[in-house]
């Protein structure tokens, strides 16, 4: 080995024979969190066993806590479809489509607070950022209770909007602590509290409506905002009191549940592993970076293909099925057989991403599966093929979601890049949510909407495809021009830079497909 470089070794806990990686890095790079992914797969041994120690304690920790502030943004933003079949339209006096508009102004709140969310997450500390957001929604969710006319509905579903947007920056928070090919698990179980959320809220509203309808002089509906809200509310204080900062933070400031300067450092040593830099701030430049890159679009293209099934249909869904000529009751009931689908899809396919160590094929054919799903409700009236129908839409929707995240965060070097591209895929996304609240107005049979969902699906393919051969041409030139330097003894003066400074261009950054 040439003098003044170091060689480490990347393995998944998982698989031996697919996740072993043999990286190598100059030794006055590796401080700066710089190294070159090697084309070969070589035998390594596993992760130490303080390592295994301190992933298990930030499995513990940090996934529980996230993955609460993703299932009450889910449950809290998705409760006035379930409220909806209440009676709330009804009691407050609002038409269908001033009831869409209110549906609308959300996303247009998620829309706005993005990217100055991620920048938030940098200026304060994590705990207050994500729980003051979760905290935030649960009031406004327990405040719809109050809801008399539509100018208040609007308000209070903006501001929410506002808050959840806010709340999403725990997919960032995750995508630094955890090494890419740790992600896909990661985020699932982050993730999959939204189809559970789901299908949570179609349980309590089932309970809610059969018991507590005219209780104490409330509405069904009411109780419904007020039992969520504070349970939104009191999940909020354990987030603010336990979750740990950025891992940057930690390493330099400590946290109580990591004492040990061992601990810190192995964090700090995972972070150079998983492409993340210890100087990783607000970096405004790498928003210009981040524009001016082609891949940024074309993976907004492609998650938000999934977004007017997760935005509209956590919304409309209980709509749907209601129109398949079942009761209010079973309508709650039967909203949640299409999130278990979506959550089975989503565990498994979680855990084969990560297996295989790839994303493309896997989130094309979440796609299609979405496809045949809308396929089966545009040419039957069978109230089974329509259930069947939903739950391929799910199926495919839940999990393509998260692999499109986990892609979307491996993809972009640089902390404010990243949080860019999520920033304009949210723009997508929601666009898309809108777009999703205006055109599925032709009941019972939604065709309208359900032929353009399938035709931002098809977008959505073909962004995939552009993205994989535009990532895998980025590797092979990057590999024989570091094949090259070294046959001629020489090292790429650009290499003593930081992520931070090249971000996903710097010549020793390897594009996971």
């Amino acid at each position: 080995m040439e003098a003044g470089v170091a060689t480490y070794v990347e393995k998944s806990d998982m698989d031996p024979e697919h996740h072993e990686k043999v990286t190598t890095v100059t030794e006055a790079s590796l401080h700066k969190g710089i190294g070159i992914e090697a084309a070969d797969v070589r035998v390594a041994s596993p992760k130490s066993k303080e390592e295994r120690a301190l992933v298990r304690k930030m499995d513990t920790l940090i996934l529980p806590l996230l993955s609460g502030a993703i299932f009450f943004a889910y449950l809290d933003r998705g409760n006035i479809g379930n409220a909806r079949i209440m009676g709330l339209q009804t009691d407050i006096g609002i038409d269908n489509s001033q009831f869409y508009n209110c549906l609308m102004m959300f996303f247009l709140g998620y829309m706005l607070v993005e990217l100055f969310a991620g920048i938030l997450l940098r200026k304060l500390p994590a705990n207050f950022v994500i729980g003051g957001a979760v905290l935030a929604f649960g009031v406004l969710a327990a405040a719809f209770t109050a809801v008399k006319s539509y100018g208040a509905l609007m308000v209070l579903r903006l501001l929410l909007g506002l808050a959840e947007g806010t709340s999403y920056n725990a997919y960032l928070y995750t995508s630094l602590w955890y090494k890419p090919h740790e992600l896909s698990r990661r985020t699932a179980a982050v993730y999959g509290m939204s189809p559970i959320a789901g299908a949570f809220s179609g349980l309590i509203s089932y309970g809610v409506e059969k018991n507590l309808d005219g209780a104490r002089g409330y509405h069904a509906w009411q109780w419904l905002f007020i039992i969520e809200g504070v349970l939104t509310i009191t999940f909020s204080l354990f987030i603010i009191a336990l979750l740990p900062g950025l891992p940057d933070v930690v390493v330099k400031k400590g946290h109580f549940m990591f004492p040990h300067e061992g601990e810190r450092s192995i964090v700090a040593q995972r972070m150079r592993e998983g492409q993340v830099s210890d100087q990783s701030g607000v970096r405004y430049h790498q928003i210009l970076i981040a524009l001016k890159d082609p891949k940024l679009y074309l993976c907004a293209l492609m998650i938000a293909g999934f977004g007017p099934v997760i935005q509209g249909f956590s919304v409309l869904l209980p709509t749907f099925i209601k129109e398949f000529n079942f009761s209010p009751l079973q309508t709650q009931l039967f909203s949640m057989v299409p999130y278990a689908f979506g959550f089975a899809a989503l565990v498994g396919m979680s855990f084969l991403s990560d297996y295989l160590n790839h994303r493309a094929f896997l989130i094309f054919g979440c796609f299609a599966t979405s496809l045949v799903g809308f396929v089966i409700l545009l040419v039957t009236t069978n109230k089974v093929a329509l259930m069947a129908g939903l739950c391929f839409v799910l199926t495919g929707t839940y999990p393509g979601t998260v692999l499109c995240v986990v892609w979307i965060n491996t993809m972009h070097g640089g902390f404010t890049k990243r949080a860019t591209a999520i920033w304009i895929s949210q723009i997508f996304i929601q666009s898309y949510a809108i777009i999703a609240t205006q055109v599925y107005d032709t009941p019972p049979r939604y065709f309208k909407g359900h032929g353009i969902t399938m035709g931002l699906c098809v977008v959505a393919m073909a962004a995939v495809v552009a993205m994989y051969f535009i990532m895998k041409r980025a590797n092979a030139q990057r590999d024989a021009q570091a094949r090259e330097l070294e046959a001629n003894g020489e090292i790429d003066p650009r290499m003593e830079q930081d992520f931070e400074d090249l971000c996903d261009f710097h010549p020793a950054w390897r594009y996971a497909l």
